[in-house]
């Protein structure tokens, strides 16, 4: 069955002008990415908005990584030639519509408000987007629908009151150590961790809507998400997250580093089976913190191995699309 999200990723990774972005496409990619837009098409609701798969009727955060693929397709000419249809315009703006109108958090009023300050230590006022309509908004789909919207026009969107307050939203959820969790930085009293997934889809939505206000004290908490992915970098073995630490750590850190974070995707840990101990039984456990020289996948996965192109990628096209 295919699925909406890593079809969308897969489709930004193929982008790439060294994908199918280029001229002289080989001729299978450019069938594939032909037929993942046509996917994409035919999966859009009436109302603008994506569910997970073709037997998926509801709206959702899927609609996030769509109007993202789609600006970014809008926005560079050759692509549009190749791949665009006159529809994608209007699916664009229906889906953008949709994602300002549903896909933020409900306001809250003053008893829930201050409910929520006692428990969580957050502010309601800053509403994040969420991964379904009528929800409470959680970090990942708000960086996804952030970067969705940014990236038609930076200039513009990263000034509008939605981006702004979604940009507040992230600063009130880091987590106080650094980095982001689902959106909950404090227990009743207590200091949850991050994780890096969470903080790496964060960090790509600072990435899109860093503006000048943002430097000084406010930097504190991107740098903050940095150094926590730093940190999680060297010690993980986790495939997928590797991937996704990568990826982020290749948008904020200087030459050296970034060819450091890429060596570690490329040649890390063989494919194979790896043998760990699971209660006292012996677990056997795929693990791939490189790339699969034989297939060349990640993971096996369409989605990780989207992320690891794009984490090795050089031309941010798919962040800043000319």
């Amino acid at each position: 069955m295919s699925y909406v999200e890593p079809t969308a990723f897969a489709l930004l990774a193929l982008f790439n002008k060294l994908g199918a972005g280029g001229q002289d496409v080989p001729e299978k990619r450019y069938d594939a990415v032909k037929k993942g837009m046509i996917f994409l098409r035919t999966q859009a609701h009436a109302d603008g908005s994506w569910g997970v798969m073709p037997a998926d009727t509801g709206a959702s955060w899927m609609t996030y990584p769509v109007v993202w693929l789609l600006n970014v397709l809008l926005k560079i000419p050759e692509l549009f030639s190749y791949y665009g249809e006159p529809e994608d315009q209007d699916k664009r703006d229906k889906a953008k519509a949709w994602i300002l109108s549903k896909g933020r958090e409900p306001t809250v009023d003053d008893t829930t408000y201050n409910q929520v300050e006692k428990l969580f230590q957050i502010d309601s006022n800053f509403r994040g987007f969420s991964w379904g309509p009528g929800e409470a908004g959680w970090v990942i789909p708000t960086s996804l629908a952030v970067v969705g919207l940014v990236v038609e026009d930076p200039a513009t969107m990263r000034e509008t009151v939605e981006i702004k307050n979604a940009k507040d939203y992230l600063r009130d959820r880091a987590c106080p150590e650094g980095g982001w969790n689902v959106g909950n930085p404090y227990m009743l009293g207590k200091k949850l961790p991050p994780t890096p997934d969470a903080t790496t889809f964060a960090l790509v939505a600072w990435r899109t809507t860093l503006t000048a206000s943002d430097f000084g004290p406010n930097i504190d908490t991107v740098d903050k998400g940095v150094a926590y992915l730093e940190s999680y970098f060297d010690t993980s073995n986790s495939d997928h997250t590797v991937a996704l630490c990568a990826w982020a750590l290749s948008l904020f850190k200087e030459a050296d580093a970034v060819d450091n974070y890429r060596l570690h995707l490329v040649r890390g840990l063989t494919s194979g089976d790896k043998i760990f101990t699971y209660k006292g039984q012996q677990v056997t456990k795929r693990t791939l913190a490189g790339q699969n020289k034989t297939t060349g996948d990640w993971v096996d996965s369409p989605f990780t191995t989207a992320i690891a192109l794009l984490a090795l990628s050089d031309d941010r096209y798919y962040l800043d699309p000319k």
